[in-house]
């Protein structure tokens, strides 16, 4: 008999457009060729029943509960957001608290009784039950203090500094108190392993494989010198990296390269572009089903990072495309490429200006990147480490359970 699982995620994971999505659909398709699963989401979006089909196909059980408050801006609600600082709630788990979901998970517990709680992103961590009857895992996608940290860093509002040193101070000590609990934590780096440990002082981590298959297409050498940048733009980091290329980086390149064009694709934020520069070569695509035009199309892709932490998902993308990558030292973080072999890496606006011109100049020097992210790819992304995941989750389970009286 298999044994359960209760998977607990803050997002519904098909279709898998974002680097979140993609890798939480990956764990739970992984999972689901040796256990049994209920999955139960809290969702910023309602899916299709098409949609639906893609895991009920796998034999999982599924429950998704859509909440607007995922959403929902902190200027609409700051009488609420003072409400739960002063009880010492961040606002980083109580967007997702949904009383109807957590009335319905502990039915689920009571009546699947799993053996097992999977919780997918720390904040869902709210939603396990008082007493401790399972092995608890967390699926631990980013230190969230340390990513706060790194916002706080390079915001400029003080309204908004205030707000995040608050929501950086509460959110470690959330990640301070629930992190114990676990009788595993599953990171998505060694670095941030690491950062667990260093933080917080647990042992029992260790980092998850993460899978991603080599996408083959033919690279169109467009006319016209074309950067790519994928991302939400609701996302702070992915905001801050836009802004900061358009009003520090792009003017320099289009400099050096007159008739570049700069292609930024994800889900829109008119609030925060009204604040950009909107140069001729710039172009805004919003939300796109599919990658596969803009990927072929591009000759470099642009990962400008200065805030975060974990792993950009975008960046396997890149990889898996043979699109060569200039970045930040914090856009590669987690990954094991080397600097001018698979990626080019600056630290300062000056030297990721001139990279992306040399990139966009020299056909030579993006076919060996591309060839290089390729083998990449193959080496330390190939389907073969999902068995390896599998391994080490049931030594995990079986270890625990053993242990139990």
């Amino acid at each position: 008999m298999k044994r359960k699982i209760l998977f607990l995620s803050q997002m519904y994971p098909y279709p898998p457009d974002g680097g979140g999505k993609i890798k939480t659909l990956n764990t739970i398709k992984t999972l689901a060729k040796e256990f049994e699963i209920y999955a139960i989401f809290v969702s910023e979006e309602q899916p299709s029943k098409k949609e639906l089909c893609e895991l009920e196909k796998l034999g999982i059980k599924i429950k998704v509960f859509y909440s607007d408050r995922i959403l929902a801006s902190v200027k609409d609600d700051y009488p609420n957001l003072l409400r739960k600082f002063l009880i010492g709630i961040p606002h980083y788990v109580f967007q997702y608290s949904h009383p109807e979901a957590a009335n319905y998970i502990q039915e689920v517990i009571n009546n699947f009784k799993p053996d097992i709680i999977h919780i997918d992103h720390l904040n869902i961590a709210q939603y396990l039950p008082k007493e401790k009857d399972q092995i608890w895992i967390l699926e631990h996608h980013n230190v969230e203090a340390y990513l706060y940290w790194t916002r706080l860093l390079h915001s400029r509002k003080l309204t908004r500094k205030l707000y995040l040193l608050i929501e950086m101070i509460l959110t470690y000590l959330y990640e301070w108190k629930t992190l114990p609990l676990l009788d595993h934590i599953f990171t998505i780096s060694e670095i941030e392993s690491k950062r667990t440990q260093k933080l917080f002082g647990v042992k029992k981590v260790s980092a998850q494989p993460f899978v991603y298959p080599v996408l083959t297409m033919k690279r169109r050498d467009n006319i016209k010198p074309y950067i790519l940048f994928i991302g939400n733009l609701g996302w702070p980091p992915n905001e801050d990296a836009v802004e900061w290329f358009l009003k520090q980086i792009l003017p320099d390149i289009t400099k050096q390269v007159p008739n570049v064009e700069f292609h930024v694709v994800g889900k829109r934020q008119p609030d925060y572009e009204k604040h950009w520069p909107k140069p001729k070569n710039l172009f805004l695509h919003g939300y796109q089903k599919s990658l596969t035009p803009f990927l072929r199309n591009a000759r470099v892709f642009v990962m400008p990072f200065r805030m975060g932490g974990g792993m950009r998902i975008k960046s396997l993308t890149a990889l898996a495309s043979g699109l060569p990558i200039i970045t930040t030292p914090l856009g590669v973080e987690g990954l094991h490429v080397i600097d001018k072999q698979e990626v080019l890496i600056a630290k300062t606006e000056k030297e990721f200006a001139k990279l992306v011109a040399e990139a966009l100049n020299s056909k030579q020097l993006r076919n060996k990147l591309s060839n290089n992210a390729s083998q990449y790819i193959q080496k330390n992304h190939g389907s073969s480490l999902n068995n390896l995941f599998l391994k080490k989750y049931d030594a995990v389970v079986t270890n625990n359970l053993a242990m139990k009286p």
